[in-house]
């Protein structure tokens, strides 16, 4: 029964001017339809109940029309302006002659590291103002894969690759999680929560340029990491 059932549905596809997918084709589908399904779930790990809740609802768009609508009566919004850290932020900006360096801790490497790139962004603009749309922060930061050859080629390419992908979305990530962690192959995979720039609702802040190798240091102490990076603005 099952074999005709399967002849009858190809001769109808034939008829009607179509073939069912092959076995390669099929299982190339389900391997992407499982893959955006992980991203989601990764995306999902970083966002709170309370911001899909502002995201599934207008809430979100009644918060953001309210900055816009401040910005726009030249009324200051309740947050930092851009280099400004957030309270209990696990970075900070120090003084170079020419650029901007960005300091960076955490309890290792990995999770310093992703401050490093929460930090970059914050320099850009007000992390405070960016909210996390989860459509774009799985359309947009699904997936960083950074790869080096050594430890500052890694940071080098993690910071580069979360930098490019601003300038190709325009996405912000106020929140960055290390989903993959290879130290032998210096390899690394991330994921981020925010959403794109809107210079309505997101104060500009400096223009980042490109990373550099100079004056960047990876120390590390008994459960901490701290790395430290200039960046050209």
């Amino acid at each position: 029964m099952k074999e005709e059932n399967h002849t009858e549905n190809n001769a109808n596809c034939q008829r009607k001017g179509r073939r069912e997918p092959s076995q390669e084709l099929q299982r190339r589908i389900d391997c992407a339809i499982t893959n955006r399904s992980h991203r989601r779930n990764q995306i999902d790990d970083i966002i709170t109940p309370s911001e899909k809740n502002n995201e599934r609802s207008s809430a979100y768009g009644s918060e953001a029309d309210a900055f816009t609508r401040k910005r726009q009566h030249n009324q200051s919004p309740n947050f930092n302006e851009p280099g400004v850290p957030p309270t209990g932020s696990q970075f900070e900006y120090l003084n170079h002659p020419a650029d901007i360096i960005l300091h960076s801790w955490g309890n290792d490497f990995p999770s310093a590291l992703g401050n490093l790139a929460i930090s970059m962004f914050g320099y850009i603009t007000s992390l405070e103002s960016v909210f996390i749309n989860e459509r774009e922060s799985l359309e947009n930061g699904g997936e960083i894969i950074a790869q080096g050859h050594n430890e500052p080629s890694l940071v080098y390419s993690f910071l580069d690759e979360w930098l490019y992908n601003f300038h190709d979305t325009g996405f912000v990530a106020k929140d960055i999680r290390i989903i993959e962690y290879n130290a032998s192959l210096w390899r690394m995979k991330s994921c981020g929560a925010g959403e794109v720039m809107d210079l309505q609702r997101h104060p500009q802040g400096a223009e980042i340029k490109a990373i550099t190798y100079s004056g960047m240091t990876i120390e590390r102490s008994e459960g901490r990491c701290d790395i430290m990076v200039v960046v050209d603005i």
